[in-house]
């Protein structure tokens, strides 16, 4: 959202900072119930933008309250709705409630090119630099990448360097390995520079519906090894064959994530490191933030203009 405020403000778009006198409100996810209503009751529009949901195989019981008020929402209040990717599409028509295709827009994420680009210059030596990128909160972020780099750490030289804070106790242990390098968080710049020196990214999440970690990682031209969960596949969908298969379910579970397979992944990623490094070089340009203030701002001019 923030990246969008920023794209909006420098394309002279212009917009209200609060919903009084507006001719619509567009929102991530949930908004205050009194507010929408107040605007519908005058006839203003309502835009809601929804990446992933709550889901019992995640969130248990607990998932039918959670998505209580933004399916309230979706289902009574929105006049249209950006989804994050097609996945997220799927996990909300299967959960919420199916939409007419004139009520909705599929906008993946975008990434600021003039920070993430490739360093075309850099080449494995001995030492093998995976990364991964994110804020982890759940085993599923974590677990199964240091596992598999534990098999694999037998076998070849290599780091495992992590951006992003720690903020779950429970899985602190799992980062205490000799071949991991903690960066803890960092500014945007910063994670741009460390991704291009690496040389291979890998994910680990369970049903991510657009993560900008991934957009980051493709953006600078590393090859991304993972688990075809979520809306993996369907970002990368130029080297596929790097995620290792976990379900054909919408919803998938923890347990079916297999810790070997992607173990396999990764060998493969290495054994053919150049046509998967000079794969990923040949889509780096893909997700330009450009791309998608411009689809937003088209959303934007549709539905609270139209007469």
């Amino acid at each position: 959202m923030s990246n969008l405020e920023f794209y909006l403000d420098n394309n002279g778009f212009e917009y209200l900072k609060s919903s009084k006198n507006a001719l619509g409100i567009f929102f991530p996810v949930q908004f205050d119930e009194q507010v929408i209503t107040d605007l519908k009751g005058e006839g203003g529009k309502v835009v809601q933008r929804l990446d992933g949901i709550y889901y019992p195989s995640k969130h248990y019981g607990k998932y039918f309250e959670l998505n209580k008020m933004l399916k309230k929402i979706y289902l009574e209040f929105a006049d249209y709705v950006v989804f994050q990717s097609d996945y997220s599409r799927e996990q909300c028509f299967a959960m919420l409630g199916i939409k007419d295709a004139s009520e909705y827009s599929i906008i993946h994420n975008g990434v600021n090119k003039n920070m993430f680009f490739p360093d075309f210059s850099n080449i494995p030596g001995g030492m093998i630099k995976f990364i991964t990128t994110g804020n982890f909160r759940n085993i599923d972020m974590i677990e199964p990448v240091v596992k598999a780099l534990d098999i694999l750490n037998k076998k070849v030289q290599l780091e495992l360097h992590i951006i992003g804070p720690v903020v779950t106790e429970s899985i602190l242990s799992l980062f205490k390995r000799d071949y991991i390098i903690m960066h803890g968080s960092k500014k945007l710049p910063e994670v741009a520079d460390i991704l291009k020196k690496s040389h291979i990214f890998i994910y680990s999440h369970l049903n991510p519906p657009c993560p900008n970690s991934v957009l980051e990682a493709i953006s600078t031209g590393l090859p991304i090894v993972g688990f075809d969960s979520g809306a993996m596949s369907e970002l990368c969908w130029f080297s596929k064959d790097l995620l290792a298969f976990v379900s054909d379910d919408i919803f998938q579970k923890y347990e079916d994530f297999n810790t070997e397979s992607l173990a396999d992944k990764i060998e493969l990623s290495i054994r053919e490191y150049n046509y998967y490094r000079q794969l990923a070089l040949q889509y780096y340009n893909l997700y330009s933030f450009d791309e998608c203030g411009k689809k937003y701002i088209e959303v934007f001019d549709k539905i609270f203009n139209e007469k």
